[in-house]
């Protein structure tokens, strides 16, 4: 495996592990790579790439983080976006605010932000939303069908 994703000259495998930045290292500045790159380390200032960032579980990033996928068991402190998938292990935790087109959060993972799910083009009506009153004992119950009128109760039982 070439450690920086050399081979032949120039050209890069991207199903290879590119860079390393290891348990105890700090690094501040700025990442453009191609292919992989997992950190482990500390990391401040901003990474960018078309490809993918992996952070292990002792990964601590500071900053601004735009990458194609990423893959997450360590912290992010700061704004994430994502072009294609981005997945959150239970050990992850993100400060800050995420766009991603796709993500997955494992459960135990921590989000404490903004979250945008770019291109994902889902929306939900206002015509499918019940109102109801909940109150604390049965009898008080206000959400009946005769305080819904008859064109809000047949966008809720989807009869036309």
């Amino acid at each position: 495996m070439a450690l920086f994703g050399k081979k032949n000259g120039n050209e890069v495998n991207h199903g290879e592990l590119n860079a390393f930045l290891g348990v105890g290292t700090e690094y501040r500045g700025k990442l453009d790579f191609v292919g992989t790159v997992r950190i482990d380390g500390s990391f401040e200032g901003e990474i960018s790439t078309d490809g993918t960032l992996v952070l292990g579980r002792e990964a601590s990033i500071k900053g601004v983080v735009r990458v194609g996928e990423l893959n997450s068991c360590g912290r992010i402190d700061g704004d994430v976006e994502v072009r294609g998938k981005a997945v959150l292990q239970k050990t992850s935790a993100l400060d800050g605010s995420l766009v991603a087109e796709k993500l997955v959060v494992e459960q135990g993972a921590v989000l404490d932000g903004n979250i945008s799910m770019a291109g994902s083009g889902v929306s939900f009506p206002a015509t499918n939303v019940v109102r109801a009153d909940f109150s604390t004992t049965a009898d008080s119950f206000e959400g009946t069908d005769e305080s819904v009128d008859d064109q809000e109760q047949q966008a809720v039982s989807g009869v036309q």
